[in-house]
């Protein structure tokens, strides 16, 4: 993911995403907590219950989703 692809995400803060990785892997359902502000090169996610930073090289699409409510 590109830096100045960053605008267009930001709107996406404090909502639910999923984000799919160079690696194969996927990143279902979390919480987008920043997408950075200057140099920052990573994204701020709150996934199981943990912060995680992602970093950007490594995101290849990122899209909103449907929060997943627990019974």
């Amino acid at each position: 993911m590109r830096k100045h692809q960053l605008t267009g995400i930001r709107a996406l803060e404090g909502r639910h995403v999923g984000l799919a990785l160079s690696d194969g892997s996927r990143i279902d359902d979390c919480e987008l907590v920043s997408a950075g502000r200057h140099e920052v090169g990573t994204l701020w996610v709150f996934t199981n219950g943990e912060d995680t930073f992602v970093p950007l090289r490594d995101v290849l699409d990122l899209w909103e989703v449907a929060p997943s409510h627990a019974v």
